[in-house]
């Protein structure tokens, strides 16, 4: 029996906001039929960032059932569903998800092609602020202490029909990571935003904080959240060739893309201050434009598949505190301006690039990402093809947020500004 629905959306940042809504419910196919699904519900747009203004606030949520799910947290049983976003009657122009639909159909759906998108998120779980273990890479309890926590939480996610696979210990103590398996790229990104707010509820029911902050500590491993990118027409894997160590020049032409738009697509993929503090050498995290087979110091990364139909190529920039659906939109709009302009692929880096000097790096021809918020956001700023795949409102209102964010962060005063010049 259910008696309350929480629906959901998204603002521009991507954080997570639902209105709930009383319902009465023998089963999920019968929560469908409540009359809240056709009439849904108002919401003032002038209290969320990167919505409306005061003056023209009221925006109207219509609840999407195929996105229907069960919370697997509450008390009480309650269900949730994402929410397609209405003004006067016509779609949301603030709406990311709706404009990333609105991008998935304008390239695959005259073509026929889907894109499936397999995330690698990871997070820290924290006690009062502190990792919960001193584990390292796949290492078991006891040093991976929160190991009998993220079993439950990946059966919890089974059955909120997330598809969690492989769970392990990562890099950092107290970090762990719960693979989704592939999906089409909106589910996905609908998974992703409900991938982190069951993590994080689980987590503070039991007293503990889980955080996809991307570098919450200085010394160790950032959170990332890797992308893994296939390109399909039905059934056949357009990124797929004969031989299972190579990928098809579709794949090459997608990852040209990316490439050519890395850097300005970057704030979109990795889109706060701290971002840029993960972004850093010696992490495995990625800091040079660059492509390569297995190579993890690369920016795109073509990993071991074995079988054809398992062709695909990783995106490493990610990381967890993006918006799903914009930074989706950027990898779907690069990736297919590389193929509609056959964009070629330079050769391979198949070293270290870390260790590379910067007369080699320049030889080689690979540019550094954005070193901080401030310089990603000039990037995208002119970069026309990505600002028109955003709209006209929601360019606009990630500019005007962002640039704030970076204001509010070089103006603020440290405890290192005062240990550092406080005896000038």
């Amino acid at each position: 029996m259910y008696n309350m629905l929480e629906i959901r959306f998204v603002d521009i940042h991507g954080t997570l906001k639902a209105m709930n809504f009383p319902i009465s419910a023998e089963d999920m196919s019968s929560a469908i039929k409540d009359p809240v699904f056709s009439e849904g519900v108002n919401i003032d747009g002038s209290s969320v960032a990167g919505f409306t203004f005061v003056e023209k606030s009221d925006l109207h949520l219509l609840p999407i059932p195929e996105s229907l799910i069960e919370l697997p947290y509450t008390e009480e049983p309650k269900l949730s569903v994402m929410c397609n976003i209405r003004q006067d009657g016509q779609v949301f122009s603030g709406d990311t998800r709706s404009q990333f639909r609105h991008v998935l159909e304008k390239q695959f759906k005259r073509r026929g092609w889907s894109l499936k998108v397999g995330p690698e998120p990871e997070f820290y779980i924290l006690k009062d602020k502190r990792p919960v273990d001193v584990g390292e890479y796949a290492q078991v309890y006891p040093n991976a202490i929160a190991e009998g926590m993220i079993k439950r939480f990946s059966q919890d996610l089974t059955k909120a029909r997330l598809n969690p696979k492989v769970h392990h210990h990562e890099v950092g103590p107290g970090q762990y990571e719960i693979e989704i398996g592939y999906q089409e790229a909106l589910q996905i990104a609908d998974t992703i935003i409900t991938y982190k707010s069951i993590i994080r509820a689980l987590s503070a029911k039991i007293g503990y904080a889980a955080t996809f902050m991307p570098k919450p500590y200085g010394e160790h491993a950032g959170n990332g959240m890797h992308c893994h990118l296939s390109l399909w027409e039905g059934d056949e894997n357009l990124f797929a060739t004969s031989n299972t160590s190579e990928i098809s020049d579709t794949a090459k032409h997608f990852i040209a893309g990316i490439l050519e738009h890395a850097q300005a697509m970057t704030v979109l993929v990795a889109p706060t201050v701290n971002s840029y503090k993960r972004l850093v050498p010696g992490y495995e995290a990625p800091v040079y434009v660059a492509w390569g087979p297995l190579n993890r110091s690369a920016l795109v990364r073509v990993p071991m598949f074995g079988k054809s139909k398992l062709a695909r190529f990783e995106y490493r920039c990610p990381d967890p505190s993006c918006n799903p659906y914009l930074a989706l939109i950027a990898i779907v709009t690069a990736g297919m301006d590389g193929i509609e302009r056959e964009l070629e692929l330079p050769p391979p880096v198949k070293s270290n690039i870390f260790k590379l000097s910067l007369k080699e790096r320049k030889q080689l021809g690979i540019k550094t990402l954005p070193g901080n918020l401030f310089e990603a956001l000039s990037y995208l700023e002119k970069d026309k093809l990505l600002c028109d795949a955003l709209g006209e409102h929601i360019c606009k209102q990630f500019f005007k947020l962002k640039k704030k964010e970076w204001l509010q962060y070089s103006t603020q005063i440290t405890d290192w500004d005062w240990n550092k010049y406080l005896s000038i």
